[in-house]
């Protein structure tokens, strides 16, 4: 067979790996197409260009099957070679019927290496164009009954040397179940795994890179680009990876799958330079159900849509809503619950927002005016990620004054961000004598006025006597229950008792230890608030607010970050760290996570970091808390030179000291009270096993569900396996940022909508801890894991959301970028107390990828990108 030659066009026969659009799937071939798009998303894929599918016209297959290349398509490949500069090169057949979604090809079309030589380069061009028609290829499309005429293009990559190299599955390619992440492993060159010659480790992951299992396999060779290399004695079992590197590569992989919204099979190459990508193709497998397609993301989009619209419809009708189009915000409860197992969610709704919850009972004891159940509204899960209601919200701060709700909304409508966080600036706890008249005329300005500083003075004379309350008795109360339930041993007990002690300890948390958190963060919000607003009364710019609140003392999450340098030093024993710190996870109100006194061997990988860092906790605390004191100096002038009242002067510093107390008062008591989250879970994990469910079945029912549990008829296996496919494309839509901060009732086609994607340049900010810092960028997953990986100290970590088990991680980071909280968030006071720079930017972990160098100003607001990845 012979394919008439034709003048080469470089521009349209060569492609490089890089430039490969959106558009370009029939030019360059399944293989190529999918890398060139990871490559555009920030992954690390091996330089390269493609041959495309139109110089196949100037190749061709002689009489007796030999492959050739016309004269013009070799110059245009030898130039091409040349401009790459490549020593060493991999040539890959990349077919237009390769790495689909019905058929992987796998195996039929040729890779051929070590390439180091413009002959082999072309004579292994030509034969990957002539495998087109190879009678294997030929049987295969015919078992396929393929309606599409095939095309064939060449991508020529620059081979890593590699040290170690293999094959990871997102999910199992037998059963289709996508809990697990299956690494499988040689040394070498990953040849002999893909053809079979080898078996290779196997590494079983759950999808947050906790290792599972780990199966050996003996291999006797290696290949290397200058041959296969025996292995001999115990080089021959020596596992290929170590088990952060299984970690890293399990969490990369579920990136890559987001990339592309299904299972996939990808293979890697670890050499000097990292993990490299170098092919990703989606596991194509005949389980029903198993695979999570655009269509199913679509559909479960539209369903969400109607059912919110519904359950707005409902409370309309019962009157628990106006008919105001509601505004919905994941702000500080997407910090704290980013894509929450069913349970972790319910879980926060019963104990926060339930009829007599923590927030009722908490707002009431300020003075706040809260029908029982003036919270039961609040929360809502939207696509899996978790919501509240601004209106509701608003209504749970009446202090007998009209609440502008349409004020607010309109305030959201024109800034987003505003909804982060409203309780601080948006709804408003002060005012002047002057702008109330303005605003609502002389007798009613003159009551408003009267009524928000005569509620300032119950503030402050409750946050006073809170104080004292505390330490005598509230504190002694809660250190006894979190000794209780660290003591705490369900295994042993009944099922009646499992379910009578799951249900005490909710509501002791309902009723007791987070009602105090919530009067503390109200407290610390309520004075920070006032000391934002002075500032601007008196100076036109509250920018001096964050560093005001830096290097606070009394948390007891900044004494965990103090007690690991203690622990590194040896000046406290790893028994004493457990004992104080062993309930907590790098995201305690997600239930699901286990805590560390479950793995201990995060305290290792802690101490490692720290070292490598270089950080010392305790002296950067004493820095920050001299830099604060110096600032309060410097603020006192600039409020005399802008001429404040003495008066004045004294009431800012008032609030700001009760700010500067309660902040780090409100981390102490949820350093209490997420141990019963961990009586909690013992209790959950001992009913999931009583009833020999998988792992985590559990923890995708409700909490009112749990009764259900032993001897009902209903069918739970269902439920749990249409919630847990629920929450994996919840998950999806998560890491494609296709879920806004904000969901507005008026424009609910906004949820799932696609993001931007990577970003170039400055990046406007909002700053929540100041200082600036440049370093480069880490991303971690949505629940701001521990990295199973080492910091080596200067990171910019980038995350959703940071939680307090991440506070450790902070001292040893050079700044924190968020995409949801404020400056009152855990993770800003977290970042100001660890000395480094902080800021929240709409979509971080998609517009900043892992080995990206940044810029980040906490001051004014802005991440720059100085070097991409």
């Amino acid at each position: 067979m012979h394919i008439a030659a034709q003048r080469a066009v470089p521009g349209a026969f060569i492609r490089d790996l890089a430039d490969i659009g959106a558009e370009d799937r029939a030019l360059v071939g399944g293989k190529a197409f999918h890398l060139g798009r990871l490559m555009r998303c920030g992954f690390n894929v091996p330089r390269g260009f493609c041959i495309t599918s139109l110089a196949a016209r100037g190749a061709g297959l002689a009489d007796g099957g030999r492959a050739w290349l016309s004269a013009p398509l070799r110059a245009t490949v030898v130039e091409a070679w040349r401009r790459a500069e490549f020593t060493i090169a991999a040539v890959r057949s990349s077919a237009s019927e390769e790495d689909g979604r019905e058929a992987s090809w796998a195996g039929i079309f040729p890779t051929l290496l070590p390439i180091t030589d413009e002959e082999q380069l072309l004579d292994a061009v030509a034969q990957c164009f002539a495998a087109l028609h190879a009678p294997e290829a030929a049987l295969y499309r015919d078992s396929r009954r393929g309606t599409v005429r095939p095309t064939m293009s060449v991508l020529v990559q620059e081979l890593v040397t590699a040290r170690a190299a293999g094959i990871i599955y997102t999910a199992n390619p037998l059963t289709g179940e996508d809990d697990d992440i299956i690494v499988n492993a040689v040394h070498g060159l990953g040849e002999p795994l893909a053809a079979g010659r080898v078996s290779g480790d196997v590494f079983v992951l759950d999808r947050d890179g906790r290792l599972k299992e780990t199966r050996l396999s003996a291999q006797p060779f290696m290949l290397t680009p200058v041959g296969e290399v025996p292995l001999a004695g115990q080089g021959s079992r020596q596992p290929v990876i170590s088990p952060d590197e299984a970690a890293t590569l399990a969490r990369l992989a579920v990136d890559i799958e987001a990339v592309f919204s299904r299972p996939q099979d990808i293979e890697f190459a670890i050499g000097d330079q990292g993990i490299h990508i170098v092919q990703s193709r989606p596991i194509t497998r005949s389980a029903a159900g198993a695979t999570i397609t655009s269509s199913d993301i679509d559909a479960y989009v539209a369903r969400e849509r109607r059912a919110l619209a519904a359950r707005l419809a409902a409370r309309r009708r019962d009157d628990h809503l106006s008919d105001r189009p509601a505004v919905f915000s994941n702000g500080n409860i997407g910090e704290l619950l980013p894509t929450p197992s069913p349970m972790s969610f319910g879980l926060f709704r019963a104990i926060f927002a339930a009829r007599d919850g923590a927030i009722v009972g908490g707002r009431r004891a300020l003075g706040y005016r809260l029908a029982d159940d003036g919270a039961e509204n609040l929360y809502e899960m939207i696509c899996g990620q978790p919501y509240f209601n601004v209106e509701v919200d608003a209504g749970t701060f009446d202090i007998g004054l009209p609440i502008d709700i349409d004020e607010i909304l309109a305030g959201i409508a024109r800034d987003p961000a505003r909804a982060n966080y409203p309780e601080f600036g948006l709804y408003r706890q002060g005012i002047s004598l002057v702008e109330a008249i303005r605003r609502h005329g002389a007798a009613e300005g003159q009551r408003r006025h009267d009524r928000l500083w005569g509620f300032h003075a119950d503030m402050t004379a409750f946050a006073h006597g809170f104080r004292a309350r505390f330490a005598s008795g509230i504190e002694p109360r809660l250190r006894a229950g979190m000794k209780e339930a660290k003591r705490y041993r369900p295994a042993a007990m009944t099922e009646a008792k499992l379910l009578a002690s799951f249900q005490e300890r909710l509501d002791y948390l309902r009723r007791y230890a987070c009602v105090w958190f919530v009067v503390a963060a109200r407290l610390a919000f309520f004075f920070a608030d006032m000391v934002r607003w002075r500032l601007d009364h008196h100076l036109g710019d509250s920018g001096a607010a964050a560093a005001l609140l830096r290097g606070l003392a009394g948390s007891r999450i900044t004494r965990q970050a103090l007690d690991l340098e203690r622990l590194s030093a040896g000046r406290l024993t790893r028994a004493a760290f457990l004992a104080r710190y062993g309930h907590m996870a790098s995201n305690e109100l997600e239930i699901m996570r286990p805590r560390l006194v479950e793995e201990p061997a995060v305290i290792d990988r802690l101490l490692h970091d720290l070292t490598l860092s270089g950080r010392r906790p305790a002296e950067e605390f004493r820095q920050q808390r001299q830099r604060r004191l110096a600032t309060e100096r410097e603020l006192r002038g600039r409020l005399r030179a802008a001429a404040a009242p003495a008066g004045e002067i004294t009431a800012l510093f008032a609030d700001l000291r009760l700010a500067q107390t309660f902040l780090p008062l409100r981390e102490t008591i949820k350093y209490y009270f997420v141990a019963e989250y961990a009586a909690l879970r013992a209790i959950l994990v001992a009913i999931n096993r009583r009833l020999s469910w998988a792992e985590d079945d559990v923890f995708h029912l409700y909490p009112e569900e749990i009764a259900e549990c032993f001897g009902t008829s209903r069918d739970l296996a269902g439920t749990v396996a249409r919630r847990r496919r629920e929450r994996r494309i919840a998950g999806l839509l998560a890491r494609q940022r296709r879920l806004p901060a904000v969901v507005f009732e008026a424009d609910l086609a906004a949820l799932g909508a696609c993001s931007t994607g990577l970003a170039t340049g400055r990046l406007a900010a909002v700053p929540v801890a100041p200082g600036a810092a440049v370093g480069v960028v880490r991303v971690l997953d949505d629940g701001g894991a521990l990295p199973p990986a080492a910091l080596h100290g200067g990171e910019i970590i980038v995350t959703r959301s940071a939680n307090l088990g991440l506070a450790p991680l902070l001292r040893m980071a050079g700044g924190l970028v968020v995409e949801v909280g404020g400056i009152l968030a855990h993770a800003a006071c977290q970042a100001r107390e660890s000395g480094i720079p902080a800021v929240v930017l709409a979509d971080a972990t998609a517009r900043l990828t892992d080995g990206m160098t940044v810029s980040l100003d906490g001051d004014r607001g802005f991440v720059e990108i100085v070097d991409p990845p």
